[in-house]
């Protein structure tokens, strides 16, 4: 009968941690992951508790890690929109230059500035950031699905209940 070692070195239990999470993953039975390890199976599944909650650990350290880096692309994203949107408000200035003759002095410049009320696009991109911002932040309400039946009215449902007049059988 497997037994536990109660002396386990730290390596041994990482070692042994690390093929009963193989297992476990690949479906085997705490039985015999307890057989192929020889140890007993309460050993297993207080190994699996460990496991189990290290994982749990992992997922939401990652979870909120991966959020913090999204919210940061978008503040990024955000940041430039906002740079390129002050950009496109300033006024547009042309200069043009025409040789009016054969001389350095028949050169003839106009300069002209014309006012700009921004690119929209560039608040479209702001309001995007924004959305997007409060949605992985859960900052909206859920979205209410409704199922409805033909033309947007109630669901029918029948229920078709047969009764089968039983047969005497004689012997």
């Amino acid at each position: 009968m497997p037994r536990a070692y109660p002396h386990r070195s730290k390596s041994q239990k990482e070692r042994d941690r690390r093929r009963i999470a193989e297992s476990y993953l690949k479906g085997k039975y705490q039985v015999d992951i307890a057989a192929e390890l020889g140890l007993d199976q309460s050993t297993i599944s207080l190994e699996l508790k460990k496991i189990q909650k290290e994982w749990h650990k992992e997922s939401l350290f990652d979870f909120n890690t991966a959020k913090q880096k999204e919210l940061a692309k978008i503040d990024l994203l955000e940041l430039t929109y906002w740079d390129a949107w002050e950009k496109s408000k300033l006024d547009k200035k042309t200069v043009s230059s025409k040789r009016r003759g054969q001389e350095q002095s028949d050169i003839e410049q106009t300069a002209r500035a014309e006012s700009n009320s921004g690119d929209p696009r560039f608040l479209q991109g702001i309001q995007w950031c924004i959305t997007k911002r409060c949605e992985i932040l859960g900052f909206d309400a859920p979205t209410k699905l409704e199922h409805t039946g033909k033309d947007g009215g109630a669901i029918e449902s029948k229920i078709t209940i047969e009764i089968i007049d039983p047969v005497d059988y004689e012997d």
